[in-house]
């Protein structure tokens, strides 16, 4: 409302969870150009299986209205969006429908945007902080894709006097804090993460969780923001920092005397000291890379298979604490066989005395979407910006960055071939710092969640998840389950409702034939008290859902099924199948 009708919407301000302002860059969808493979047909298959859920029987006096309604909408509007989002591979105005970046300025009302470490949007949360007017604040807390009181990754916020505080100050101008006026608080408060394990992170029942960071002030993070962008500009030009910017740091690709490629934050030698490396598909360079959309689980595990597989680069063991926050970049140079649709995966880890390598920030591009390429065999040289990071590299661990061009199953192969190459004498990572002098003199404490309304509900059967890679012969399969439970809401209709999924995603060995198969099934009882034609006490339906994805090099084969039935005696209300082969589009590439 706020950017679609600035002079006449009657909004006076508003408060954004985990929102994206680009919907082709920064969403579940797309991610440089890529298709996410793991998002996009995840978040699909939940919203295929939830459009398709009856409406509310409250609306209703007679269970027959009820039904013809609910069935008139399974005729019209039932099949899933991944056949829109499939056909929409490139930016266009499906994605600007929505995307505030378009033009910043429209947004005139102020704005509190809450963004999250372990959620996906966070890179546009901190884009936020950057564009938006300047009555607008941001926090990014170490939460998922959750409120920040219920997280389960900490520390936790008391979030709804957050929300009071600043509705009470933007709606009718009463600061309900003085001490603490929503006018005066940082433009970016930020949680800074040290190094962690992924059960470092989770709060534990009673919502504590240890000493794992601290949120840090930033109240000139727009000016901050212009000066890092002109040193990466400057650096992606050239060998040498920028006079009077403490803010950026570089790292360069080497090779030490024992021929073990090293990340180095010394000046490269004048000679070349390493020569290109090819980069190969490896079916485990994904393998532990998470979900794209975390709400309680389906963290990124050990990164140890992902960098053995791919080409990574360490550094020496840290003697002081590092910190990488804000913005990064990979400046690399490759060359190819052939440029159409090259994908590149590149990951920054954190590798534990131990052993143990967390990820710490990553991105995925196809080339073609950064600029278009020639079609012969030239070298080019690439900017990569990464995923937002925030975080503190304690002393005694390592820095590792990684390259490949599969990162399968977040990122949906290329299927193109081409023989890739990078020149590591002519890469280099630049990334944002800030002392710790900075950080111990803007740290800022939140006040932690009070006890929140008891509401009655139970889950009657455990609920679980899992993650599974089982490698046999030369197929790999990746296998995401989540079982709700059955979970029984009294105060709701006295509703009872359970969900399952079954996520499977299957490639070979070289990354050469790729498919993805989920299935989803959602059953809901509720009364049916409210129902003036008929006796029964109780309506249950069973929702399930099917979608096969897979394909080659030039297009997409989607399969999909959705049946529909009432759950006590199984009787199917609705059925229908669905096959779309989608051509696959590519970015402009030169002739």
């Amino acid at each position: 409302m706020a950017y679609l009708e600035p002079e006449t919407s009657p909004l006076k301000t508003a408060i954004s969870l985990y929102s994206t302002d680009n919907r082709y860059t920064d969403d579940i969808h797309y991610e440089g150009g890529c298709p996410i493979g793991s998002g996009l047909l995840s978040w699909s298959s939940c919203m295929f299986a939830m459009n398709a859920l009856p409406p509310p029987p409250r609306l209703f006096g007679k269970k027959l209205d009820w039904f013809q309604v609910w069935l008139q909408r399974l005729e019209k509007s039932s099949k899933s969006f991944m056949s829109s989002w499939t056909n929409n591979q490139l930016p266009s105005p499906f994605w600007k429908q929505g995307s505030i970046d378009e033009n910043y300025d429209k947004v005139a009302i102020p704005i509190l945007a809450i963004g999250g470490l372990e959620d996906g949007y966070t890179t546009a949360a901190e884009r936020m902080a950057r564009k938006l007017n300047s009555s607008s604040k941001v926090i990014i807390g170490p939460w998922v894709h959750n409120w920040p009181d219920v997280s389960v990754t900490g520390p936790r916020i008391e979030f709804l006097d957050l929300c009071l505080n600043w509705f009470s100050y933007h709606l009718k101008g009463v600061h309900i804090e003085e001490e603490n006026k929503c006018t005066s608080w940082p433009r970016l408060q930020l949680f800074v993460r040290n190094s962690f394990k992924p059960e470092d992170i989770l709060c534990s029942e009673d919502g504590e969780v240890g000493e794992i960071g601290r949120f840090v002030a930033f109240d000139d993070w727009e000016e901050r923001g212009r000066k890092v962008a002109d040193s990466c500009k400057f650096l992606s030009a050239e060998n040498c920092l920028p006079v009077g910017n403490e803010m950026v740091k570089v790292f360069y690709l080497t090779r030490n005397a024992e021929n073990l490629n090293k990340m180095s934050a010394h000046e490269p030698p004048c000679e070349p000291c390493c020569k290109p490396i090819q980069l190969l598909n490896h079916p485990l360079q994904g393998a532990n890379s998470g979900l794209w959309l975390k709400i309680d689980w389906g963290f990124s595990g050990d990164q140890t298979a992902s960098i053995s597989n791919s080409v990574s680069f360490c550094s020496d063991p840290l003697d002081i604490s590092l910190i990488m926050i804000g913005v990064s970049n990979f400046v690399a140079k490759l060359s190819a066989s052939c440029w159409k649709r090259v994908y590149l995966s590149v990951r920054i880890s954190d590798i534990h005395p131990d052993g143990f390598a967390s990820l710490v920030t990553r991105c995925q591009y196809d080339l073609n979407y950064l600029q278009p390429l020639r079609s012969d065999k030239d070298s080019r040289t690439f900017s990569l910006p990464l995923r937002f990071v925030s975080h503190c590299f304690l002393p005694g661990h390592k820095i590792c960055l990684s390259i490949s061009p599969n990162n399968f199953p977040l990122m949906w192969p290329s299927l193109v071939p081409s023989d890739l190459f990078i020149h590591p004498s002519d890469c280099k990572f630049i990334y944002q710092t800030e002392s710790m002098e900075y950080l111990s003199n803007n740290t800022v404490t939140f006040p932690l969640p009070r006890p929140l309304l008891s509401i009655p509900y139970r889950t009657t059967t455990p609920n679980s998840n899992s993650y599974l890679v089982t490698h046999i012969g030369d197929r790999v399969k990746f296998v995401f389950q989540e079982d709700s439970g059955l979970e029984h809401l009294p105060h709701t209709m006295n509703l009872k409702h359970f969900e399952l999924s079954h996520e499977s995603y299957e490639c070979d060995n070289e990354i050469t034939t790729v498919v993805a198969k989920i299935h989803q099934e959602h059953v809901v009882v509720f009364d049916s008290l409210e129902f003036t034609d008929t006796c029964e006490k109780e309506v249950g339906v069973r929702i399930r859902t099917h979608q096969v994805l897979s394909g080659d090099a030039d297009s997409y084969t989607l399969e999909e099924k959705l049946v529909v039935s009432w759950s006590e005696c199984g009787e199917e209300i609705f059925s229908r199948r669905w096959k779309d082969v989608i051509l696959r589009q590519d970015h402009h590439m030169w002739s």
